[in-house]
């Protein structure tokens, strides 16, 4: 009998695997970010070793050793001796910063010296400088590299430098003549207490460090779970475009009709409103128009008949005068060449939506590509017209063997994506941005060209682009599908090519495609 630990490991041992290998991820994050924090550091103390000979140099030459005259004998110290000491000081730290940046002899290097810098300091000054102030901002300092060993080498640099030095000098351990035991405790208690401090304080940065990693590496797995996941849904959704490849890029293209559709039909209304405002005008006119052709009518009948007519021609005056008939003769056709303008606009983007919206024959057709361009901007203006103007350079090409409804599908993305690109450039500037598209024939195929003046695609995700719901956008801007689903209509049912040319500030999008090539699905 196969139980069921036979066939398959508990949830619990899978669970437990998945967190080990969690822990390590992070763990192998935080060992990074100790080295990256060590060789910063290791820099640090060699630029202060510097600084610190360079104070000590100062002191030597404007600060004489005399100051301790009249208080405790002092022990001379020249400029020369200084170099000595300082260079034995900082030679080795910046040689170990520079060779060996972030190891461990680096560390306690840098730990011995700096804690015996401010015994030279003290002196130089003639006492004027608090030496415990002095070792306790050194100690502090040390904690940076959050590696108790280090405190520990210091600690005993000042626990000799208390004993040894405070026999020979103790003006430079105190800044005063006396010495004697109370001195050296309260200053070895003060050092103990800082170190305890230090030391709880690095334990505490390490657990925050490792949860702080640990929850690094659990991000960094649920995102490599989520590419995985989409890696799958692309390759299910590539098999399903298989027997139905025209109904799933029909839904696409639909899709994208849903996503513009409040820009369409802003498009739509604005030449509907101005069609609507002239013909109000005619209408209005024409009124006024019939009413004066009434009035002379009246005048007509009555020099016909005979009549007295002053009193009609005066009513046909007044009408005329009320009417402005001089600015109804300028302003008429006018009004109704706007209106016929308005209606050639509509005219224009329904067309484009219907040969955008119109599903794919199974044959390949002939396509205009620099139809299927115009119709593309037209049902994408809404997208650039706030950020950006558009400049077309359609050449004299050939028409290609394809299916229009995918054409216009790519065309569009790459617009759009220009139009995003843009828009993220100039935000809050108050310029615009330029997208130029271009076509030209060249040799057996057709090249189509989008640029932009936008933010340019990062190196680190250029050859990323292309990966189904892979997007740079923030969310619910992109679905990270648009790149993709033109990559496969070029290349994988157009037998095209689709590359990028990107630096920061411009962007070319280069489609070819062959002419004719039956051989392609």
């Amino acid at each position: 009998m196969v139980t069921q630990g036979d066939s398959a490991p508990p949830a619990e041992a899978k669970e437990t695997g998945e967190r080990a290998a969690l822990q390590r991820a992070a763990a192998l994050q935080l060992d990074e970010r100790r080295v990256e924090i060590r060789r910063e550091t290791d820099r640090l103390f060699a630029a202060l070793h510097l600084a610190c000979g360079a104070v000590a140099v100062a002191l030597a030459l404007f600060v004489a050793p005399d100051e301790w005259v009249g208080r405790i004998p002092a022990l001379p110290i020249g400029v020369g001796a200084v170099l000595l000491y300082g260079g034995a000081l900082c030679l080795p730290v910046c040689l170990l910063a520079w060779l060996r940046p972030g190891g461990a002899p680096t560390r306690h290097a840098v730990a011995v010296a700096q804690m015996l810098w401010p015994g030279l300091l003290v002196h130089l000054a003639g006492g004027r400088l608090d030496p415990h102030l002095l070792a306790f901002a050194s100690l502090a300092l040390l904690a940076l590299y959050r590696d108790g060993r280090v405190l520990l080498t210091a600690t005993a640099v000042v626990l000799a430098d208390l004993i040894c030095g405070g026999r020979l000098a103790p003006g430079a351990l105190h800044g005063i003549a006396d010495f004697d035991g109370r001195g050296l405790a309260a200053y070895a208690f003060g050092v103990a207490v800082l170190d305890a401090a230090l030391l709880f304080s690095i334990a505490d940065a390490r657990r925050r460090a490792q949860a702080r990693a640990l929850e690094r590496a659990e991000v960094a797995a649920w995102v490599a779970h989520l590419e995985q996941r989409a890696a799958e849904l692309a390759k299910e959704l590539a098999a399903a475009r298989g027997p139905t490849g025209s109904g799933v890029q029909q839904a696409q293209r639909l899709e994208s009709i849903g996503r513009l559709a409040a820009g369409i039909a802003h498009e739509i209304n604005t030449p509907v409103q101005f069609v609507s405002d002239s013909v109000q005008f005619v209408q209005d006119a024409v009124k006024d128009l019939l009413a004066l052709i009434g009035e002379l009518g009246a005048v007509r009948r009555a020099v016909l008949e005979r009549a007295p007519a002053d009193a009609a021609a005066r009513a046909a005056a007044a009408a005329e005068e009320s009417l402005d008939l001089p600015y109804l003769v300028e302003n008429l056709p006018k009004a109704l060449a706007r209106a016929l303008e308005g209606l050639g606009r509509v005219a224009t983007i329904a067309r484009s939506m219907k040969e955008f919206t119109h599903p794919d024959p199974k044959e390949k057709e002939l396509v205009d590509l620099n139809r299927s361009i115009q119709s593309t901007l037209t049902i994408a203006r809404n997208e650039y017209k706030y950020v950006a103007d558009v400049e077309t350079d359609l050449g004299a090409i050939p028409p290609v063997l394809g299916h229009a409804g995918e054409l216009y599908q790519a065309l569009l993305n790459l617009v759009v994506n220009a139009a995003h690109a843009i828009g993220d450039a100039v935000r809050g500037s108050g310029r615009r941005g330029r997208i130029r598209v271009r076509t030209r024939a060249d040799g057996d195929a057709v090249v189509v060209s989008v640029s932009d003046d936008g933010t340019g695609i990062p190196d680190e995700v250029r050859d990323r682009v292309f990966e189904p719901f892979f997007t740079t956008k923030e969310v619910g801007r992109g679905t990270g599908q648009g790149l993709a689903i033109a990559h496969t209509v070029v290349v994988g049912k157009h037998g095209g090519e689709i590359t990028f040319d990107s630096v920061p500030g411009n962007t070319t999008a280069r489609v070819r495609l062959p002419i004719s090539l039956p051989a392609c699905r």
